[in-house]
């Protein structure tokens, strides 16, 4: 994948803007948000695209067995693509990485009475700031100029959580931390592979 990337960039260093078959702009929605992307495209078959999408989110009422949480959600994932149209037409694979940066912060409310805790905040973010990701797509052929559509989807691979609880009780806390730690580490552990949907309106000159 790195060699990939750094394939990517030194076909970017060599082709300007100006000798590039076509330059697109792509503004975007998805499931990490919305934003923008901008692409290169050398020929029919190959291109190289950068972006960035962003989310910020508040959900209420996140039950747990002993618990309520309200969720603060945060994503700002700036993103680099290889474009790959195997048959020169809509089709294309996409090989890149994503600069992800996606926290999640947590209120708790109404505790079980017989846990013993009065409050709890938790703070967890995903340690795998450069994430791989791959994705299908189709959209308007390469070396086509004006309005295309764009859509995407695929996978990225977020790694494992980090989690830092701070709990008061109104009784001893002795290793109450570190079992919500655990609990959330192990929620979100589910989603180390995070999905990519993505779709958005293309112009290329």
């Amino acid at each position: 994948m790195r060699t990939l990337i750094l394939s990517a960039i030194a076909i970017a260093s060599f082709s300007s803007i100006s000798h590039a078959a076509t330059f697109g702009v792509t503004p975007q929605v998805g499931l990490a948000g919305a934003g923008a992307t901008v692409q290169w495209g050398f020929n029919e078959y190959l291109a190289l695209s950068a972006g960035y999408t962003g989310l910020d989110r508040s959900i209420s009422d996140v039950k747990t067995d002993d618990a309520t949480y309200d969720a603060d959600i945060s994503i700002k994932n700036p993103q680099l693509f290889v474009n790959w149209a195997p048959f020169g037409g809509h089709f294309r694979m996409s090989f890149g990485v994503v600069a992800q940066n996606s926290k999640v912060d947590l209120v708790g409310r109404d505790f079980d009475p017989a846990s013993g805790v009065s409050s709890a905040t938790v703070k967890a973010e995903f340690a795998q700031s450069i994430a791989p990701a791959f994705t299908l797509g189709w959209e308007t052929p390469l070396d086509k100029v004006g309005f295309g559509y764009h859509f995407s989807i695929g996978a990225m691979y977020a790694g494992k959580p980090e989690v830092d609880a701070n709990i008061q009780c109104t009784i001893t806390c002795v290793g109450l931390e570190q079992d919500e730690e655990r609990k959330i580490e192990d929620e979100l552990s589910k989603y180390k592979v995070l999905p990519i949907l993505q779709a958005g309106v293309l112009y290329r000159l």
